[in-house]
């Protein structure tokens, strides 16, 4: 069976990071002699870390075929059976001004995860949930 693409790759974002990183050295330049020093390092510290996470964190390649959904993040992949899926939901998240989705499942040790990623489209979306939902009708669903 063939996989479909769920996840985003995040590139408005990465081009977004590099853009805001560009803006921020050009603008302490100038801005330095006139700004204090702390609130600028400030800055500079949280822009480090949320390009840490959207680039490294954040990026998970997510799709699905008839019976699984396939997750594969920097150094692992994980194969969950469509059948051990409990909700799929819109996972609201300040940080982001796009949609988030939630897939909360049982994993093979019994233990309740949560999987949490930015989707290609609403579209994708609902065409994973009309799948999982002929898999399982009882997925609690957004």
């Amino acid at each position: 069976m063939f996989k479909t693409q769920l996840s985003s790759n995040l590139i408005p974002e990465k081009i977004l990071i590099v853009l805001v990183w560009i803006i921020t050295f050009f603008s302490f330049s100038a801005v330095a002699l006139y700004l204090p020093l702390l609130p600028i390092i400030i800055i500079i510290v949280l822009l480090v870390l949320y390009s840490v996470y959207v680039v490294y964190m954040a990026s998970l390649n997510v799709s699905y075929d008839a019976a699984f959904v396939f997750v594969t993040d920097r150094k692992t992949e994980k194969i969950i059976k469509l059948n051990n899926i409990k909700e799929i939901k819109k996972s609201f998240h300040p940080a982001s001004p796009r949609t988030r989705w939630k897939i909360v499942y049982i994993d093979y040790n019994l233990l309740e995860e949560e999987l949490n990623f930015y989707p290609k489209d609403d579209y994708a979306m609902i065409d994973f949930i009309k799948t999982a939902r002929q898999i399982k009708p009882t997925i609690d669903c957004d």
